[in-house]
């Protein structure tokens, strides 16, 4: 999650290959061209934490 960024709501996924990823908090659509299968703990994590991310995204983005 970066400070100033662009709406909507999202936090950047990056993977040890390089290859990198928007997912937006609510709905979980994944942005960029990584399978929903190879961050699948990562998207449990992010739904898990929603509120937390969401504050979060207030915070540096208000």
């Amino acid at each position: 999650m970066y400070a100033g960024d662009h709406l909507l709501p999202h936090v950047h996924v990056k993977l040890r290959d390089g290859r990198e990823c928007t997912v937006d908090i609510g709905s979980l659509e994944i942005k960029g061209r990584i399978a929903p299968r190879e961050i699948k703990e990562e998207l449990d994590w992010i739904e898990s934490n929603r509120a937390f991310l969401l504050g979060a995204w207030r915070r540096y983005n208000p």
